[in-house]
């Protein structure tokens, strides 16, 4: 097995080499914790933190390696140690939980999300939450699918599926059961070998346990979902990636809490192409649909072509999505302005020994 089968790539290759970094030195990121990340070159796994230097040059988190990742390593002793996160595809980000303006990065280098939810409960499938997920993956550039996990506890899985294929135009939209095997040969077969899958989604959907049915063995432990409220609870508790038996690479991760949009304008006009469509009929380039003369938008809601709560997820994650990029582009300039001090240090300093954490 080589780093390859991890999913490196020529065009990765060629990349890294323009940048001057040796192949020998890439590692993939497959897990991490607590300051020291689990790396892989296809051969052998070990843990490594990131060099002081690495350290010392970071200012956001989201510098740091995740999940998914390439990264480039020195040999220090007996292990490794990170030097450089190399460029990202694939990236899917939220804003961080908080009050603040800034990007979580959930995963890297990924090729395939899906978005499970689960049709148990009571609770159906989630619309607006689909909605958001999916703008999140547009922003990402990877694939998104819809997935309907626990089908079998419905009595008429249709109506779920035509709500999902409403609010996620576009992406793949798949009832599945991991108790019963539904659809389990379609949903394998859109995770062929050296992609990276992002299993996203709510505690309880049953991503881990659809995961251990797809292939046969237990690779995730699994937990049964509260009576009381139908809430799942936690059975992983780490984003970490595997490689499933066909090859195909696999990221599981904990329950989703919050999904607060880390995205542009653009990501939320793909994930709404009905309303963008529309809007291309607009009288004004600039129009916001809330009231300008000659809005196609406004004309198709009032003439009931156009779904109302659509219309008003469209309003607020374009708001959501605004917000949050003026917030972060002062956050980015004081981080590039801080990034920026610390280089002119080093540079009047050029003796000094490597920083190292805790000095």
């Amino acid at each position: 097995m080589s780093l390859e089968s991890w999913g490196w790539t020529d065009s990765r290759r060629a990349e890294a080499s323009a940048c001057g970094i040796a192949e020998s030195g890439v590692r993939r990121v497959i897990g991490g914790g607590r300051g020291l990340y689990s790396l892989t070159d296809g051969r052998t796994t070990r843990t490594a933190p990131v060099s002081g230097a690495f350290a010392y040059r970071a200012v956001l988190p989201s510098d740091y390696p995740v999940t998914g990742d390439f990264v480039a390593c020195r040999e220090e002793g007996d292990r490794d140690v990170i030097e450089t996160v190399l460029p990202r595809r694939g990236v899917l980000s939220r804003k961080a939980p908080g009050n603040g303006a800034s990007e979580q990065v959930l995963a890297a280098n990924l090729d395939t999300v899906l978005l499970v939810f689960a049709l148990d409960g009571g609770r159906g499938f989630l619309p607006r939450l689909a909605e958001r997920l999916l703008t999140l993956v547009r922003d990402s550039g990877a694939e998104p699918v819809v997935v309907l996990n626990k089908a079998d506890l419905v009595l008429d899985p249709r109506p779920f599926l035509e709500e999902a294929e409403a609010a996620a135009p576009g992406a793949g939209v798949i009832p599945v059961s991991a108790r019963t095997g539904l659809n389990l040969d379609e949903l394998r077969s859109r995770l062929p070998p050296r992609e990276t899958c992002f299993f996203l989604g709510k505690s309880g959907v049953g991503k881990s346990s659809l995961i251990n049915a797809l292939f046969g063995r237990e690779f995730r432990k699994t937990r049964e979902v509260r009576e009381g409220d139908w809430r799942g609870r936690h059975a992983t508790s780490s984003r970490d990636l595997f490689m499933a038996p066909n090859g195909a690479l696999l990221l599981d991760s904990p329950g989703l809490r919050e999904a607060a949009l880390w995205a542009d304008e653009g990501s939320v006009d793909a994930s709404f192409p009905d309303i963008s469509g529309l809007a291309a009929g607009c009288r004004y380039r600039d129009c916001s649909h809330t009231g300008e003369p000659g809005c196609a938008v406004r004309e198709a809601l009032s003439e009931g072509c156009l779904d109302h709560r659509r219309y008003e997820s469209y309003l607020e994650y374009m708001r959501e999505v605004r917000y949050h990029r003026l917030r972060g582009t002062e956050n980015a300039q004081r981080a590039e302005r801080i990034r920026w001090k610390k280089i002119s240090m080093l540079q009047r300093a050029p003796g000094k020994r490597e920083f190292q954490p805790g000095d």
